[in-house]
């Protein structure tokens, strides 16, 4: 199906958005630039650097990075794999950096730099619309450009810039947007991917580029603003009820950084977002963003996600948007850290950090110590204060296998003490894996790759099954009080056939140590059961007991039931080796045989960090699961 104007036309979708009939463009801004910021308030956060002496630090690191990127080697229309994205990225890095560097400096060297880079993405043959998010990112790279140099480029180089942006962006915004199309398989931002980060990224690519050039091409502008009023909700529903997002915190990063420059480009071009900003749980993802990160910095990074969270000009845009100065505190502190370092050529938002300066507040009540997220997430996330570095963090996976970016990890759980990480998630793996994106069945390639199943992730397993890809774990027991907070998860969807039921639950006891207790109910005879922990800590077995000590740390290990389990340890070694080797980590393992006729079984093992200071506590009295209310 082709767009036409019936996405003009008003429109109630389920989603809750209201497409109007009056002209979005009606009160366009004319001048540039026009996205993120505008002549006025870059010029209040250059005179606001003259009383912070952070943003004062950001805007030299702006300017050094400018430097650097100037050395930087020039972007190649190169392939890895599939996609284009790494170009596309340093391109977006260089564009953004330089041009705001020229802001901040007016040295025109800057501006020069990111025009050159600009050509030079105009040149390419195309910006490899068979992977769309290379597209996008680059429209969102030449686009900004565009924007924030207009007036310094000569009308020459302003037809150039403009109509790569046309041919190798906005030429596909008709089809993108076709609704009923359904053998369409050559723009996977349509196929597919409306309800992930795909749809942030696409639609944020759009607008930015779009909104560039709306006073020449604004049918193309309406159009992209109908066809993203339509479908951004459906992405934005991830964040439903309570913020958390699925696809875990890396790619909160990602989808999230693109939906608030849809916001924010909507708000100072158009001074209107309609209503996007107030769906549910976006109001609250910071709040995810907040748990999600422990004391010792590091990330819950379940599904395709890396445990590194560094500063965020989208934590620091909610944060001010929601009114929570907590969010906002912990994104300045992110930001001072990050700027204490050299300039990063990764970091190809660097420069918005500008436009969004988390400013010097005052923190109000700090939020609760716990939080039981749902969702297609449900997650549930334990601390122990949230001003101590040393503090204990702990949290338990549940929800869907199916989402995505996700891993066979229902029952994880992750644990942090005295500033070190004791139960870890290995991550991704190579993306360029053959089948990394195979996940139909239980027997397709991305399964057996050992990062993304559960036989690498802290859970427990029968008979080295995997789970099933279509299982999804609910948290059927949740609380919160001082001296005990408990999330519980039924696994059963998660094993079918082996067991009547299976149930996981994780307790932080007396805000010290933590408990993970595992009830298997009537499992088939026979099988054995594989209680697992990965750690980079050095570990010592004692039988029922284990010793993990991590520089100069120490946390201990014991097994409370059943009695005749004992831990051993191996390599967290891969089957394959074009697999990450996974260097320096171990599997901790208790395997525990089932009855051999019809019997129940528990496992009940306490994590305790050893801290001279804390006095010894008793062991604890074991509850059934369905005792802990």
């Amino acid at each position: 199906m082709r767009i036409s104007s019936c996405l003009l036309i008003p429109l109630v979708f389920a989603t809750g958005v209201r497409v109007a009939a009056d002209d979005p463009l009606a009160a366009l801004r004319r001048e540039h630039p026009r996205l993120l910021f505008t002549n006025a308030s870059l010029a209040v956060a250059i005179d606001a650097a003259g009383s912070d002496p952070l943003r004062a630090k950001l805007h030299e690191q702006v300017v050094r990075a400018a430097e650097e990127q100037m050395r930087a080697p020039p972007i190649r229309y190169v392939l890895v794999g599939p996609r284009l994205l790494d170009q596309s990225r340093k391109a977006l890095a260089q564009i953004s950096t330089c041009a705001m560097a020229f802001r901040l400096s007016g040295d025109g060297r800057f501006a020069d730099h990111a025009r050159d880079v600009m050509l030079a993405a105009a040149a390419f043959p195309d910006w490899n619309p068979s992977h769309f998010l290379d597209v996008a990112e680059m429209a969102t790279a030449l686009g900004l450009g565009y924007d924030w140099l207009y007036d310094r480029l000569t009308p020459a180089e302003r037809t150039t810039i403009k109509r790569a942006l046309l041919d190798k962006a906005l030429a596909y915004v008709k089809p993108a947007y076709a609704r009923a199309d359904p053998d369409r398989e050559s723009f996977p931002f349509v196929k597919g991917n409306l309800t992930n980060n795909w749809n942030q990224v696409c639609n944020g690519g759009f607008l930015i580029a779009a909104l560039a050039v709306a006073e020449d091409e604004p049918e193309l502008a309406r159009a992209v603003i109908a066809g993203l009023r339509e479908t951004l909700p459906l992405a934005m529903a991830a964040y439903r009820p309570d913020g958390a997002y699925p696809e875990g915190p890396v790619y909160w990063r990602y989808g999230t950084r693109y939906n608030v420059l849809i916001l924010a480009a909507l708000d100072t071009a158009l001074g209107d977002d309609f209503g996007l900003g107030r769906l549910p749980g976006f109001d609250r993802t910071e709040l995810f963003r907040l748990y999600v990160q422990s004391p010792t910095g590091l990330s819950f990074n379940f599904a395709d996600s890396r445990p590194d969270l560094g500063a965020d000009f989208a934590l620091t845009w909610l944060a001010q948007q929601h009114r929570q100065p907590e969010a906002e505190a912990h994104s300045r502190e992110l930001l001072a850290a990050e700027l204490a370092g050299a300039p990063s050529l990764d970091d190809r938002f660097l420069a918005v950090n500008v436009v969004w300066f988390p400013r010097p507040v005052k923190g109000g009540s700090p939020p609760p110590l716990d939080a039981n997220f749902g969702g297609p997430s449900k997650i549930a996330i334990f601390r122990s204060a949230w001003d101590d570095p040393r503090a204990l963090w702990t949290g338990l996976k549940a929800g869907s296998n199916r989402v995505n970016h996700g891993h066979l990890d229902l029952g994880s759980f992750m644990l942090d003490a005295d500033g070190e990480r004791w139960a870890v998630d290995l991550g991704p793996d190579d993306y360029n894996l053959p089948g990394y994106w195979d996940r139909a069945t239980a027997h397709s390639p991305r399964w057996q790759y050992f990062r993304l199943n559960n036989r690498s992730h802290n859970t427990l397993t029968p008979d080295d099954a995997l789970q099933s890809p279509d299982a999804d774990a609910p948290m059927i027991a949740y609380g919160s009080e001082p001296d005990r907070a408990f999330a519980v998860t039924d696994l059963t969807s998660a094993y079918a056939g082996f067991a009547r039921r299976f149930r996981r639950g994780l307790a932080m006891l007396d805000r010290a140590r933590v408990l993970v207790q595992d009830e298997i109910e009537r499992p088939k005879p026979g099988t054995t059961l594989t209680w697992r922990m990965l750690t980079a800590a050095a570990v010592e077995l004692s039988g029922r007991q284990a010793t993990l000590r991590q520089n100069g740390r120490t946390l201990r290990m014991e097994i409370l039931s059943p009695a005749n389990a004992r831990f051993a340890v191996k390599p967290a070694t891969p089957p394959t080796a074009v697999e990450e080797r996974n260097k320096g980590i171990v599997e901790l393992l208790a395997e525990v045989p089932s009855p051999t006729t019809a019997g129940d079984v528990r496992i009940a093992v306490l994590l305790t960090p050893m801290n001279p200071s804390r006095p010894a506590l008793p062991p604890p009295e074991l509850r059934p699961l369905g005792e802990w209310k």
